[in-house]
């Protein structure tokens, strides 16, 4: 009787190991049935697992699109003549200005004249203070140039002194070949002069009586906008 009892304990707990065992080796199983099917599922959608993104990833994109930037070709650049006053005031002065390059020249001409010399430099302003450019327009080798009215009231007078504003916007505009003659405005009307010594009614040619000794040689087309 002892034996058989010793003998059914032994059985219950032989069970029992197995089903403990069962239990672990089935959890297991069901994990590795579950990732298996994760991957499976990935394949037929054509979609990896997601992987986190690293710092170290990161770090390489940044860098690339900085690289991008600092090798951005250089803006194209171009030289104009401006023609100023000499200290004297008496004849214009030919000043070389480097510009970004523009289909605007004409235009670009006008305003860098009116913005003046640079410092330091043994030239004059032409253009009175205040003087805005309200609009320009090449026409038949014509340059028509619209001057806001500061060209007048601002200006210091004499006939030199006009002679010198008008030439210095003719002689620069002329270096280009499509600009024969330029015919100012102010305020969009003719007048018969700025301050009341050089006609200005009709529209002007290139007067290198005025200029210094200087390469006056014309400078590439010029399209008016």
């Amino acid at each position: 009787m002892e034996r058989e009892r010793n003998w059914s304990a032994g059985i219950i707990l032989l069970v029992a190991a197995l089903v403990v065992a069962f239990g672990l080796g089935g959890c297991q199983a069901i994990d590795r049935f579950v990732s298996m099917k994760e991957d499976f599922k990935a394949k037929e959608t054509g979609l990896a697992k997601s992987q986190p993104v690293t710092d170290e990833s990161q770090a390489v994109h940044t860098g690339a699109a900085s690289l991008t930037a600092d090798e951005q070709a250089p803006v194209p650049e171009q030289v104009l003549t401006l023609y100023f006053a000499d200290v004297k005031g008496q004849n214009l002065v030919p000043v070389k200005r480097t510009i970004a390059k523009t289909e605007s020249v004409a235009r670009t001409a006008v305003e860098e004249l009116i913005k003046g010399p640079g410092a330091n430099t043994a030239v004059l302003p032409t253009i009175p203070a205040g003087t805005r450019l309200v609009d320009i327009a090449l026409k038949d080798g014509v340059c028509t140039v619209n001057l806001s009215k500061e060209v007048q009231i601002n200006h210091q007078g004499g006939s030199a002194g006009e002679t010198l504003t008008v030439y210095s916007l003719v002689n620069t505009l002329t270096q280009f070949p499509t600009v024969e003659r330029v015919q100012l405005l102010v305020e969009g009307q003719k007048e018969e002069s700025l301050v009341g010594h050089l006609d200005i009614s009709q529209a002007m040619a290139r007067k290198n009586s005025m200029n210094e000794p200087a390469n006056q040689s014309k400078a590439g087309a010029v399209t008016a906008n």
